[in-house]
């Protein structure tokens, strides 16, 4: 044992000697490393963007060259890079860019006192675009109606997505400009909402969406460069490193590569196709892995949204059993199951990842039908494919094991339950809704949990998503205890689902992560210890610095 100890220590000492000067070394710090096999530290060592060593400040003395900056933390918070693995880039910069944030509005009068101010400033004819709006955060808990829109703006067409993104509110001028009627026939996976005379209402819902949204030149929306842009300048300033961008075109997916060649891409991007070009966009293309930027997967709808009442159930809607002409009200597929099969097929053949949207019990239950059909055709039950659904908001029981089962990653998003608890009840009855937001469940059953925001439809600091994650309340810290508490997380699964966890569902937990040697530096700093102080005041934690590949993005002077 001794002679053992004594080789050891040799070793180590022999690699302190032949130790490389690091570029920085961070110290002074609360480290959190998401490292087994060094859970806490107190600093460590970048060099050439990677992370060289890790633990104690009298560790590091040895990678302290003449040039190295020695970076004094003062006791502040450090975690790996955040990464939100379920969002949309350029929607979240468009806000800054001419798009109305119409999230703050808590009446239907706000939202068109909002759209009434852009059209004073805004040439008659010309497309006002805006989203985020939430009826069921306004008094009246109802769907709008154009007709007040219609005589408030009548000489611009507008359209107005929901805060979901699954239902748009068009006015008359938009509706007569996409010649869209009463007598126009609804498509497919889609529902265009209706007054008791037949009279449409302007909501248009899912797969409905594209009859008004065909009709809008690319010129009504922000340059798609700046939105990426402004996109990533936000996300470092909430700490993220990383994220997920849930289903792009090709032209989009290109000017990605474009930004990451001209180096003004430094956020870490797992960027996926979207659906309707995803099959001719697999055949035609290798999956690509570049140093910020990659695009190995597709995603998929096979729903809409709870809060519109498009998400795809077993049993009708408590609050709407039946729809205009009284058949029983399930929400809509927006997409064949066999679609979603022949497209997991081509994933497998290709070596791509799938992600499907999929919101109700029905819609979970035909995706996980459709991904297990997929892989016994394709022998490929074990292999690494990694396929993912995408919120997975209500769970049938028989479905929670399915997803450890089959190696499927649930994908979903903290603030969705704390948003969504006013009324999911309501949507669904209370039994039902035991099996949403099942997190701690699935956990239970040996799946991981990816966590996200889907920003913009919830805000993009990650923090908020931590908080709602091992609270289950809101900001007001309601309902006490917590909404169906049994499905918290404890604050190291939380802090897993932003970072490692989040990192295994883009194939990048060998490179990000954790803080660990060998890894790229990719780090978060905090001004308090979200893993130890009362819950309440994770929403009052500020980002201090974000760090990718050892390079400082944003900081606080």
């Amino acid at each position: 044992m001794r002679a053992k100890a004594a080789l050891s220590t040799l070793a180590i000492a022999g690699s302190i000697a032949h130790a490389q000067p690091a570029d920085a070394i961070y110290a002074n710090a609360n480290v959190y490393t998401v490292d087994d096999a060094r859970p806490r530290a107190t600093a460590f060592a970048v060099r050439d963007g990677a992370i060289v060593a890790v633990g104690d400040e009298s560790d590091l003395i040895a990678h302290k060259g003449p040039d190295t900056e020695w970076v004094n933390l003062d006791g502040a918070t450090v975690v790996p890079g955040l990464i939100d693995a379920h969002a949309h880039l350029a929607g979240l910069g468009q806000f800054e860019l001419g798009v109305i944030d119409l999230s703050y509005a808590t009446s239907y009068q706000q939202v068109i006192d909002l759209v009434r101010a852009r059209a004073a400033d805004t040439p008659a004819g010309d497309w006002i675009i805006g989203q985020g709006w939430d009826h069921e955060s306004w008094p009246e808990r109802e769907m709008p109606e154009h007709g007040p829109l219609t005589e408030a703006v009548p000489d611009h067409p507008v359209w107005l997505k929901r805060v979901d993104g699954h239902a748009s509110l068009a006015n008359s001028k938009a509706m007569d400009l996409a010649g869209v009627s009463p007598e126009t026939p609804e498509p497919v996976g889609g529902d265009m909402l209706r007054d008791a005379d037949g009279s449409l209402t302007g909501v248009f819902v899912d797969n409905a969406e594209r009859l008004v949204e065909l009709a809008i030149p690319d010129s009504a929306y922000p340059d798609m460069a700046a939105k990426f842009l402004e996109g990533q300048r936000l996300c470092f300033e909430a700490g993220l490193t990383g994220m997920h961008d849930m289903g792009l075109p090709p032209g989009a997916l290109d000017l990605l590569r474009e930004l990451e060649h001209a180096g003004d891409l430094k956020l870490r991007v797992h960027a996926m196709v979207g659906a309707r070009k995803a099959i001719e966009f697999m055949n035609d293309r290798q999956p690509y892995v570049g140093d910020r930027l990659q695009v190995r997967a597709v995603k998929l709808y096979m729903d809409g949204a709870m809060g519109s009442r498009g998400a795809w159930m077993l049993e009708p809607y408590a609050d709407r059993p039946t729809d205009e002409d009284g058949e029983p009200w399930v929400g809509l597929n927006v997409t064949d199951p066999e679609f979603v099969e022949t497209v997991a097929n081509v994933c497998l053949q290709r070596g791509y990842q799938l992600c499907t949207h999929a919101i109700g019990d029905r819609a979970n239950r035909e995706v996980l039908d459709a991904y297990e059909r997929a892989f016994k055709t394709r022998a490929a039950t074990k292999s690494d494919h990694r396929f993912r659904v995408e919120h997975a908001q209500l769970l049938a029981p028989a479905e929670i094991l399915r997803f450890a089962q089959l190696g499927v990653i649930p994908a979903m998003q903290a603030r969705h339950a704390t948003s969504d608890m006013r009324w999911v009840d309501e949507r669904v009855g209370t039994e039902r809704a035991k099996g949403a937001y099942a997190w701690q469940s699935l956990i239970e059953a040996g799946s991981i949990v990816a966590n996200g925001s889907d920003f913009p439809v919830e805000p993009h600091q990650p923090l908020l998503g931590f908080y709602a994650s091992v609270t289950r309340q809101n900001a007001a810290g309601e309902p006490a205890g917590g909404w169906m508490p049994e499905e918290r997380l404890t604050r190291e699964q939380a802090l897993k689902s932003f970072t490692i966890w989040a990192a295994h569902a883009a194939f990048m937990e060998d490179r990000v992560g954790s803080i660990t040697p060998g890894k790229r530096a990719d780090f978060t700093v905090l001004d308090r210890d979200i893993m130890a102080c009362p819950a309440a005041e994770i929403l009052d934690a500020k980002i201090l610095r974000t760090v990718v590949d050892g390079e400082t993005v944003f900081r606080v002077e």
